[in-house]
């Protein structure tokens, strides 16, 4: 039962004591300086009491860091994505939460953490989904009442957006060779078929279907622990992508020149391992990129590849679902928002077109046909 006492005028800043019994039967009390607070704190208890959104005052006590890594050791993420999760909260996170109880992490909290956080904005947001996960699981698991980041009031840092700018086929083609005879086919595969630094990494001798002119995309390489490992394509999607005939002979050319790793790799690294995308990048990409005049930077890694590939072929006329499948996108719609400045116009589509149609009937009248 419910009820508020008056504890007399001499009790001025906790005069009214409202008090109920929560479901384990144990009484719970607050104290408050005006009736009407305490009425409508009773009020929203009992509301929360019936209707099943209780949480106990005693609930939410645990430490974020003890909870966390709780929930991180419960998920069942690959080891990459664990690697990268526990990075980040280890880092960017419990440094300054960790110690906080989850009952007392408020919007406030949230923001005043989003604000002091540096570097990219990118990386800011993905903090706060992993902390949002965190939290969102002490709601479910009856700790807390609401997820603080859920607030409006909680704003992460606006991306800032990019247009890309591929490079020309002039600097790909300088880059290319730029490589030695054992590595120029992985910069020919990530501009011809735009597959990711890891899925050319992962490409096997039987994953190149010459007869059928496709390549077959079934694993990549990724680093767990600072090891190169041999794993599933990003979200778990394979898929096959057109071969063009410059590529195969680029890799002809590889399979001819050079002997296959131990597991049938394509492009072993030099002592016949998996190759580490830090050996590469450092030993071979870039000396490569500075051979063409670039600077090596985050804009111009190898990803530059994959847009070279997408510019090329949506110009082409290439669809942007094929575009997506063939890059490994999940939707499409992400396709669009990436490259859609790169198509060509409606307008100069609508162009071309009539053109054309105005030609054909002009060649049409000429000759006296239909």
């Amino acid at each position: 039962m419910a009820s508020i006492r008056d504890r007399g005028t001499e009790h001025k800043a906790s005069r009214f004591q409202a008090r109920y019994r929560d479901p384990d039967g144990r009484q719970v009390s607050k104290s408050f300086r005006r009736k009407i607070d305490a009425r409508r704190w009773l009020d929203e208890t009992t509301a929360d009491l019936v209707t099943g959104r209780y949480v106990s005052p005693r609930s939410g006590t645990v430490r974020l860091r003890d909870y966390a890594t709780r929930w991180l050791n419960s998920q069942t993420f690959d080891p990459s994505t664990r690697e990268g999760t526990e990075r980040r909260l280890r880092l960017h996170v419990l440094p300054e939460l960790g110690d906080i109880e989850l009952r007392n992490i408020k919007p406030s909290t949230v923001q005043s953490w989003l604000a002091g956080r540096g570097g990219a904005a990118s990386s800011t947001r993905i903090m706060l989904v992993n902390l949002s996960a965190i939290l969102s699981a002490a709601v479910a698991d009856g700790l807390i009442a609401s997820n603080p980041c859920d607030s409006p009031t909680v704003k992460p840092p606006a991306t800032e957006k990019r247009l890309i700018v591929p490079w020309s086929s002039e600097i790909v083609q300088n880059v290319a060779e730029s490589h030695d005879s054992r590595f120029r086919a992985i910069p020919v595969l990530g501009a011809g078929c735009g597959l990711r630094q890891g899925e050319v990494f992962g490409l096997q001798v039987e994953d190149i279907d010459f007869l059928k002119r496709r390549v077959l995309v079934r694993r990549q390489v990724k680093i767990i622990e600072g090891v190169p490992v041999l794993a599933a394509p990003k979200g778990k999607r394979e898929r096959e992508v057109p071969l063009p005939d410059v590529v195969a002979f680029e890799i002809s050319e590889r399979m001819r020149v050079s002997p296959m790793g131990d597991t049938g790799q394509l492009f072993p690294w030099r002592d016949g391992s998996l190759i580490h995308r830090t050996y590469y990048n450092a030993q071979i990409w870039r000396p490569a990129v500075r051979a063409a005049g670039l600077t090596p930077s985050r804009e111009t890694g190898m990803h530059q590849l994959r847009h070279y590939y997408a510019s090329a072929m949506l110009d082409g006329g290439a669809s942007i679902r094929d575009v997506s499948e063939y890059l490994g996108h999940a939707d499409p719609g992400f396709t669009l928002r990436v490259y859609a400045h790169l198509m060509p116009s409606s307008e100069d589509r609508a162009r071309s077109i009539m053109d054309r149609a105005l030609v054909e009937s002009s060649l049409n009248e000429d000759t006296g046909t239909d």
